[in-house]
C-alpha cells in the first residue's frame, strides 16, 4: 500500500481543498496595469519574434559567396583562427607578481586577487 493510506476520491472529480486546480485560468487578459503595481502585457506577444521568413534556410544562397567554405579553420582555404593573444599577456603580467605578494597577505585582500595572483603565476 502506498504510503499515506489508501487514495480517496473519485477519478474525474476535483478536490474540495484544490479548488484552484478545479478552475481554468484562462489566457491573462491584461487587466492589471502599472499603476495598480502590474505590468500590462503586450496587445500580441508575438509582435516582437522574427518572421520565419526572416531566418536563413539552409538551401538558401550564401551571404558570403566570396568567403571560402573553411574559412576560420585552421585547415583548408581562406583566414585561419583567430590567434587567441590571452597567453601572452597572461606572462606580460607576470612583472607585477611582486606588487600583487605584497598584498596577499592582508585579511581584506579579496579572495578574486589571490586568485589572480596563483592564475597569473601558473601561465
Amino acid at each position: 500500500m502506498p504510503r499515506g493510506g489508501r487514495r480517496k476520491g473519485t477519478p474525474g472529480v476535483a478536490y474540495a481543498n484544490r479548488t484552484d486546480l478545479a478552475t481554468n485560468p484562462g489566457p491573462q487578459t491584461g487587466t492589471q496595469t502599472a499603476a495598480s503595481g502590474g505590468v500590462e502585457p503586450s496587445a500580441n506577444p508575438l509582435a516582437n519574434m522574427p518572421s520565419p521568413d526572416d531566418t536563413p534556410n539552409l538551401s538558401d544562397p550564401t551571404q558570403f559567396p566570396d568567403e571560402p567554405i573553411t574559412a576560420g579553420l585552421p585547415i583548408g582555404a581562406g583566414p585561419g583562427p583567430a590567434r587567441d593573444t590571452r597567453h601572452e599577456e597572461t606572462k606580460q603580467l607576470k612583472r607585477y607578481l611582486p606588487i600583487l605578494a605584497n598584498y596577499l597577505d592582508t585579511p581584506e585582500t579579496p579572495d578574486s586577487v589571490r586568485m589572480l595572483y596563483r592564475y597569473i603565476r601558473g601561465a
